[in-house]
Formats: C-alpha cells, sequence, structure tokens
C-alpha cells in the first residue's frame, strides 16, 4: 500500500472512532482530515503516549460547544493563516494589577492599545494557584478577577480587533493541558504561549481542530543576544540567534518577564549591567539581571545613547519575522521601580524593579519631545508605523547579510520583487559599511524610516547605536 493510501486509511480510522463518540459536523470532519496528520507526527516526535482519538475528540466536543461569535470570528481568523506573520501584528504584554489594577481595569485600556497598533494583548499570568504552587488555568487570580472577568476582558478586546494571549506553564499532563486551553479557548482567549516547542506542535493542530483561529505559538527564545551584544558591542550573539531560526513563527520580545537570563560569561555581563560604571542600571538575579528596557539602555543613568538603544532594540523586535512584542511602558521609557524594597513579600526578588505600576508620569509626557518619555514614544511609535507600511516585514523569511564590521547585525527581509536590508550597530561608537559589502545592490537605497535615499555606492557609516531599515535594488 502506498504511503497515500496508508495516511488516508489512518484517517479514516480516526474519524471513525472518534464519531462513535461524538457528532461531526463536515466542517469538524474537514479539519482532523487537514490535521490529524501533523498531530500524530508532533506525538511521535514528542515521544508522547497520548492517545491521538482522544485529543481529538476533545477537540471536537470543545468546538460543538463554542459559542456562535466564537465560532464566526474563528472561521474568519482560521482564513487568515498568515495573520500572526503580518506586519500589522503587534503584541503588547504587561501585568494586569500593575498596569490597570486588575482585568477590569485594563478594559480602560483599550483605546490606548488601539491606538499603538496592538493585535495581541499577553496579560501576564491571570491564573490562580493552587496549594502545591501549581497554576490552575481554570480559574482567575483572586486578585485581578475571576475567569468570567478574563472572558469578559477578551470579548471588549475582540471587539476592538485585539486577541486576548496567555503564558501557559510547562506541564507533563498532555490531556489534562489539552482541556484547560481548550476551556479557555471556549472563553474568549485566542493566543497561548508555551515554553516548550515540542509541545506546541501537539496543540497547535489540536487546536485548530477544537476552535480554529486559535494561535499557539512558542514562548520567547529570550533577549539574552540582544543585552550581550549591547553590553560588548559585538554583534555575533544576535546574528547567530537570528541565522539559527528554522522559519517558524516565534515571538520577537526586547526584554523578557522574569529577567535576562545570560547564555554565556553570565558574571562579566551582569557585572556590565550593575555596576556603577556602566550605562545599564539593573539588578542581578541568581542567572542574569533584571531591568525595564530604558534602564538597561542606559535612559536611567542618562547616558547620551540611551535612547538610541531603545530604539535600536524595538528597531530589531519590529524587522526580524515573527509577533513583535512591547511591554507596555516601554513606548515611554519606564525606568525601574525602586520600591519593591518597601514590600516585605517582594523586596528579596530583583524582578519586581521591572513590574512598576504605571509609569502616568511618563504617559503624561508622551506627547512632549522634549521630554525623553516623549521622544522614545514618538521614536517607537514611528517604527510601528512604518512597519505597517513594509510588505517584506511579512512572513517569516530572513537572510543574514555578511558585513565585515564586528559590531553590525546585517540581515534582509525579502520581499516580492523587492528586499529590505537591515543594518544595525550595536557599538557605542560608529561603525562602517565598506562599499564592496554593498557593491551587489543599486547605488541608491530608500532609507524607509527616514523617507529619504541614501547613495550606498562608497559604503555607509553607522553612528553609535544606530540602524537603518533600507529598501535596496540587487544588482542584475
Amino acid at each position: 500500500m502506498s504511503n497515500i493510501g496508508a495516511v488516508e486509511d489512518d484517517l479514516a480510522a480516526t474519524l471513525s472512532a472518534v464519531a462513535e463518540r461524538v457528532r461531526i459536523d463536515d466542517a469538524a470532519a474537514e479539519r482532523i482530515r487537514q490535521h490529524v496528520p501533523g498531530l500524530r507526527a508532533a506525538l511521535a516526535r514528542r515521544g508522547s503516549s497520548a492517545d491521538l482519538v482522544d485529543l481529538v475528540t476533545a477537540a471536537v466536543v470543545a468546538a460543538n460547544g463554542r459559542s456562535l461569535d466564537l465560532k464566526v470570528h474563528g472561521e474568519q481568523r482560521a482564513a487568515n493563516p498568515v495573520r500572526m506573520s503580518s506586519r500589522f501584528a503587534l503584541g503588547a504584554a504587561c501585568y494586569a494589577d500593575r498596569y490597570a489594577g486588575n482585568l477590569a481595569g485594563l478594559r480602560d485600556e483599550i483605546p490606548a492599545l488601539r491606538d499603538l497598533g496592538v493585535s495581541v494583548l499577553h496579560v501576564q499570568s491571570p491564573f490562580a494557584r493552587r496549594e502545591d504552587g501549581t497554576i490552575d488555568l481554570r480559574r482567575g487570580d483572586p486578585g485581578l478577577g475571576s475567569i468570567d472577568r478574563l472572558s469578559d476582558l477578551a470579548a471588549h478586546l475582540r471587539l476592538s480587533g485585539i486577541s486576548l494571549a496567555v503564558d501557559v506553564p510547562a506541564r507533563d499532563d498532555l490531556a489534562g493541558l489539552v482541556d484547560d486551553l481548550l476551556f479557555l479557548a471556549g472563553r474568549g482567549v485566542e493566543v497561548f504561549l508555551l515554553p516548550a516547542r515540542d509541545t506546541v506542535g501537539v496543540l497547535a493542530p489540536v487546536l485548530a481542530i477544537g476552535a480554529p483561529g486559535v494561535d499557539v505559538l512558542p514562548a520567547s527564545p529570550g533577549s539574552a543576544p540582544l543585552w550581550h551584544a549591547l553590553a560588548t558591542g559585538d554583534a555575533t550573539p544576535v546574528q547567530r540567534a537570528l541565522e539559527a531560526r528554522d522559519g517558524s513563527l516565534d515571538v520577537a520580545a526586547v526584554r523578557d518577564a522574569d529577567a535576562v537570563v545570560w547564555r554565556a560569561d553570565a558574571a562579566e555581563l551582569t557585572a556590565r549591567y550593575t555596576g556603577g560604571s556602566s550605562f545599564g542600571r539593573g539588578l542581578a538575579t541568581a542567572d542574569g539581571v533584571a531591568g525595564t528596557t530604558a534602564s538597561l539602555a542606559g535612559v536611567e543613568a542618562g547616558d547620551p545613547l540611551g535612547e538610541a538603544r531603545v530604539a535600536l532594540a524595538h528597531a530589531f523586535a519590529l524587522s526580524v519575522p515573527g509577533l513583535p512584542v512591547l511591554w507596555l511602558g516601554d513606548e515611554v521609557g519606564q525606568l525601574n521601580d525602586p520600591t519593591f524594597r518597601d514590600d516585605p513579600e517582594r523586596r528579596d526578588d530583583p524582578r519586581w524593579t521591572h513590574r512598576g505600576q504605571k509609569p502616568r508620569d511618563r504617559y503624561a509626557q508622551k506627547t512632549d519631545a522634549a521630554t525623553s518619555a516623549g521622544r522614545i514614544h514618538r521614536d517607537l511609535t514611528k517604527l510601528i508605523a512604518v512597519r505597517h507600511t513594509t510588505s517584506e516585514f511579512d512572513g517569516t523569511r530572513l537572510i543574514g547579510f555578511d558585513v565585515p564590521a564586528p559590531s553590525v547585525v546585517a540581515y534582509q527581509r525579502p520581499g516580492d520583487g523587492s528586499i529590505v536590508l537591515v543594518l544595525a550597530n550595536v557599538a557605542s561608537e560608529p561603525a562602517h559599511v565598506p562599499a564592496v559589502t554593498l557593491s551587489g545592490f543599486a547605488r541608491t537605497a530608500l532609507d524607509l524610516v527616514e523617507g529619504v535615499e541614501l547613495a550606498i555606492d562608497e559604503g555607509l557609516t553607522l553612528p553609535a547605536c544606530g540602524f537603518r531599515w533600507l529598501r535596496v535594488s540587487p544588482v542584475v
């Protein structure tokens, strides 16, 4: 029997087994045919003992119980499979209590999120904990609001074109995790972020069957390469991380929820962000450093390149493939919060330094270019607007570009008949890209951020902590 025949027989057997347990309509049957082969392969890769028929049955039961508005909205999202890799996709992350008081308070932030261009709101850890410390995905954190309140927030976000995202902790009980995620999808959660890629490979097809239009993504791989490069002026960590991407959809975040966890040279790098002579102002953790983007970048220390580093960091996140995620507060240069030391329950955990309350004073200055908050807001919102107009930033393709300057990160984002070349200098002094390196392109390029034509036939000098998004034309 051919492989095609074997696959068809497996699908028929799966459909028959599930149909004995639950009603399957034509749409669900088609989704099963489409996604079961991928689910079977993912289970094999993971070495999971979970029963495929049980997982598919759970998905169909959930699909049958889905509300009409979620079904209609989910079908619309599912009809746009590139929605999360679009140049219009933009995530924003926050702790509900720190940013808005609770889940209900986040509803009041929706107009500002829309103005910023946010399409995904990642609410950090909105769930209750059991007595053993594990997270209960079916109960809301009492201090934030119930699951019904979370569902209400999801509905209001959805009406504004924003998807609610939550992070999901690692767990061995795959069947139980599937049930919880299907439950939350039925309450309006549209994006799940998981720490393990092999688990994403299993859950994504299950959710595609049981909750079309719901996305399951791997969590951010971590921001350590970026902060390593900014500390040392060596582009290698970022260049390697970018070129190691396999074309799958990733989350691109400028900083991390807990702390920057170093992959190498931990003691040296932590010292660079916690020493008084450094531009960075962070606090040491067990394996890294904690701090807001602006404080790590040098804004808090008054470093003249601090704001440029903030813009540079976001220029990476907004130009690489994947879903860029902005930490709310970073768009106005939120600084470290020293008041956590006054809280007996938090003072020994340095991660709370970058989990301060919403910086209302800095938001009040966001339109004032005479302030640091205003300049950072202007620069970041401009990058977001330019990203929207840059079709080359659609999709997940990235091609590395070799530059003989050790502080320059370079990559190409190919589009339909066009290319955007990203050049970024992570050093605190200018860097030159020689003419021969750019000789494969036409003599002039369009600087997308500045909106001007640049002559590149004699090379290009990048300012300290500066970058260019260049639309270039290959020489035929």
